[in-house]
């Protein structure tokens, strides 16, 4: 496993909100290798306002950033990017924490308003009973759970599909 260097990014200093920096891990295709590996990679965000977070995500491709209204927003925006077949071919380069489970997704007045870093576990039939800390390593029994972004959204118009006639493709 590499890891990544635990400096601050400059967007963090002097900021109204202290930075939260984790170790999330990763698994994609070494650059220099072309062998796929899990790599421990590193996630720092910050809330900017009180409406808005700021993350930054390391790893062998770089890093990513993004701004969002949540920890899960921001940390969705960057595995949409990571995510893209036409910059990143198969392999992509999945983040492997609980945020990117397919039946997970940030609803906001359940479990955690602001920052967002908890969301809730969604099972399209039933009621929420279930959150995660987002940027938890997925343990080994979630890893099938493990999902794209379209998956994510595609569980989450199935879930709120079943609550709000017309919702989604039909309405």
């Amino acid at each position: 496993m590499q890891t990544q260097s635990e400096e601050m990014p400059e967007w963090t200093h002097g900021g109204e909100f202290p930075p939260v920096s984790r170790q999330v891990p990763l698994y994609g295709r070494d650059p220099a290798s072309g062998r796929e590996q899990v790599w421990v990679g590193r996630v720092v965000w910050q809330a900017r306002t009180m409406q808005e977070i700021t993350m930054a995500l390391y790893g062998p491709f770089g890093r990513r950033t993004a701004v969002g209204d949540s920890v899960f927003n921001a940390l969705w925006k960057i595995r949409n990017e990571l995510e893209d077949l036409e910059r990143f071919p198969p392999p992509l380069w999945k983040v492997l924490v609980k945020g990117a489970r397919r039946d997970v997704w940030h609803v906001g007045h359940q479990v955690s308003i602001f920052p967002g870093d908890r969301a809730e576990v969604l099972v399209p039939g039933e009621k929420v009973t279930d959150s995660v800390d987002v940027l938890e390593m997925l343990e080994p029994h979630d890893t099938p759970k493990w999902g794209l972004v379209e998956q994510q959204m595609a569980n989450c118009a199935e879930y709120f599909g079943r609550f709000a006639p017309g919702f989604g493709a039909e309405g």
